[in-house]
């Protein structure tokens, strides 16, 4: 049987994951479902439903929240009691009668839709549950079906179990002072070696180091970072907190350190096949932390905007790396076609029509244009030209041309072959 509790409190986010904790005391296989939401598998587990939620009351008593307890094999059932019918037992085959009377909203439907259902007078949970399974998703489509089976009571989906695991830390209190970069990057380095020694022991990887400064005038400061990969190893960790710790400045001498690991995550990764070249996700980590240890500022990129004006074409945000859409996307091990090449001719005015703006067709008598890309603007500094905005065109013989426009005038100059 499945127990479903609900606990409701101030500082759920930040207390959340040590009330997980206390709920392992009660079963060993916990799901995080949401922030104060979390399924209990209590199956094997000595003793009763009523003595079941005792023991979840008790854990979380020092939390001093509301707690709300449901039970059935259902894992939606369960929720729906924890939260409308605190204490209930829901036996098997009985899930379909007790979801019955609750309203629409319990199965998490979006409001448009309940308004819908109302329209067709189905309010309850049991209307939509005697609702035909086919028809209903030929309506509502594919999702309908997860609503359907929730109102049947027959969802018994699996747990996914918490991963649970110690945290990994390092520390040095009371043991000297470092008060020089020198002396700080060696009992630094000391440290992460024990968290990297404590990763490999228990087959884990860092995804981010908390590392905590402990000062001689009282003062304290904590530095938190996050790697492109998750890594165990120490020079990986050491490189990228040096370069971040390259523009912090520190009042007094440091008379202490606590690191500790964040994000642990199984050890290994996923490698890319039929990439040209691997990506150093560390060395591009450490080249943006020394960069805005030099700069003072967020390392930005530019992020192109579709629109006429060049000056409305970007606009610049902070620049965070994202591997895990590289290493999602589907890569075809099949080689490129060849681009054709632009053959660059002399440039010749031509006379070209346009729509808003856009060139829509070219030459005398015009020829209409099939196709059109563009612009791109580019500047001859060297011979001091003024910008020209360029386009590429195909007509409809398949041939294509790139033309350019230069203050008032257009001009043919090239030609894909």
């Amino acid at each position: 049987m499945l127990l479903c509790a609900i606990v409701v409190g101030e500082n759920l986010q930040q207390r959340w994951e040590a009330m997980l904790d206390a709920l392992d005391a009660v079963s060993p296989t916990v799901e995080d479902a949401a922030v104060g939401s979390a399924y209990l598998d209590m199956h094997g587990i000595v003793g009763e439903p009523a003595q079941w939620r005792a023991q979840v009351r008790r854990a979380l008593a020092p939390f001093a929240v509301e707690v709300r307890c449901g039970c059935s094999e259902d894992a939606f059932c369960a929720e729906v009691a924890a939260r409308y019918a605190d204490g209930c037992v829901v036996l098997a085959g009985e899930e379909a009668a007790f979801l019955s009377p609750f309203p629409l909203s319990a199965l998490d439907i979006d409001p448009r839709t309940i308004e819908r259902f109302v329209l067709l007078g189905i309010e309850r949970i049991g209307e939509l549950a005697a609702l035909p399974h086919g028809p209903l998703l030929r309506r509502f489509g594919a999702r309908a079906a997860c609503w359907h089976l929730r109102a049947c009571g027959m969802e018994r989906r699996p747990l996914a179990p918490r991963a649970f695991t110690l945290p990994i830390e390092a520390s040095a209190l009371g043991e000297g002072e470092a008060q020089t970069q020198e002396q700080l990057l060696f009992a630094l380095r000391f440290l992460l070696g024990e968290i990297s020694e404590s990763c490999a022991l228990r087959g884990r990887s860092a995804g981010g180091i908390r590392v905590e400064f402990f000062c001689d005038d009282a003062s304290e400061r904590s530095i938190e970072l996050f790697f492109a990969l998750p890594t165990a190893e120490e020079r990986a960790i050491f490189d990228v907190l040096r370069a971040r710790l390259e523009r912090e400045r520190f009042d007094a001498a440091v008379v202490g350190m606590r690191v500790r690991a964040l994000r642990l995550e199984e050890a290994g990764s996923s490698q890319m096949l039929f990439v040209r070249e691997r990506v150093q996700r560390q060395d591009l980590a450490v080249a943006l932390a020394r960069l805005e240890g030099l700069l003072g500022e967020p390392v930005r990129r530019a992020r192109l905007h579709p629109a006429h004006r060049f000056e409305e074409r970007f606009s610049f945000e902070r620049f965070t790396p994202d591997f895990a859409a590289v290493e999602d996307s589907c890569i075809s091990a099949l080689p490129a076609l060849p681009l054709p090449a632009l053959h660059l001719i002399a440039e010749r005015e031509v006379a070209v029509g346009l729509r808003d703006g856009i060139p829509v067709a070219i030459g005398n008598p015009p020829s209409v244009l099939c196709e059109c890309v563009g612009p791109w603007r580019t500047q001859d500094v060297a011979r001091e030209l003024p910008p020209r905005d360029e386009y590429d065109i195909a007509l409809a013989d398949g041939r294509w041309y790139r033309i350019l426009h230069r203050q008032t005038r257009w001009y043919l100059c090239g030609v894909y072959e």
